[in-house]
């Protein structure tokens, strides 16, 4: 249940794309990228989860777009995956979470396999119907075939306030009976883009 909170964070932290390939320089791996967020409930009690479906894509342009399926949530629990898609995410109304961002894509065609590069990113994340400017700091590796692995260097924070979550929080806490949930969800992201020919 400490999860529900984690969702807003992930769905916070990065929701960069949901891009086509059509248009972009880079799309994103979903298989083999990650989103995970943790949530802490009673104070003391840790856990982590993720988000299975993600999709994505960078433009030649620098136009960053991401989708995270807040349906394919994952808390190693079905039923506080059900509970959490239903009072929390409440995903018959909202089921995906989209981030966008702007970065340099002249600094990213120029990263050869095994070159890093840091850099501040601001994104906009539309949640549960609600759009909010965040921020973090990413590490950008070049891979083989010109193709980015992205990582976020520390969590982004996801408040929930900030999303309307807290509603969905609180009958999360009183269907599993629980004294507290962390309000805020530190949402943490490996993301690998393949080049477009």
């Amino acid at each position: 249940m400490a999860v529900k909170n984690s969702i807003f964070v992930l769905g916070a932290i990065f929701t960069l794309c949901s891009a086509t390939s059509a248009w972009a320089n880079w799309s994103l791996d979903g298989p083999k990228s990650t989103i995970g967020f943790s949530s802490v409930k009673n104070d003391s009690v840790l856990e982590q989860h993720t988000f299975r479906n993600l999709s994505g894509a960078i433009s030649d342009a620098g136009d960053v777009k991401l989708s995270i399926d807040l349906t394919s949530v994952d808390t190693n629990i079905q039923i506080r995956d059900e509970r959490m898609k239903k009072e929390l995410f409440e995903t018959e109304k909202h089921p995906l979470t989209m981030l966008v961002a702007s970065v340099d894509s002249e600094a990213l065609s120029s990263m050869s396999p095994g070159k890093t590069m840091e850099t501040d990113i601001e994104f906009e994340l539309d949640l549960h119907g609600k759009k909010q400017k965040l921020g973090t700091r990413v590490q950008v590796t070049g891979l083989e075939n010109g193709g980015l692995q992205v990582t976020t260097l520390k969590p982004v924070e996801v408040k929930s306030a900030q999303f309307g979550l807290d509603t969905g929080i609180d009958k999360l806490k009183d269907i599993a009976k629980l004294n507290s949930i962390l309000l805020t969800v530190p949402v943490s992201a490996n993301l690998i883009f393949v080049a477009e020919e």
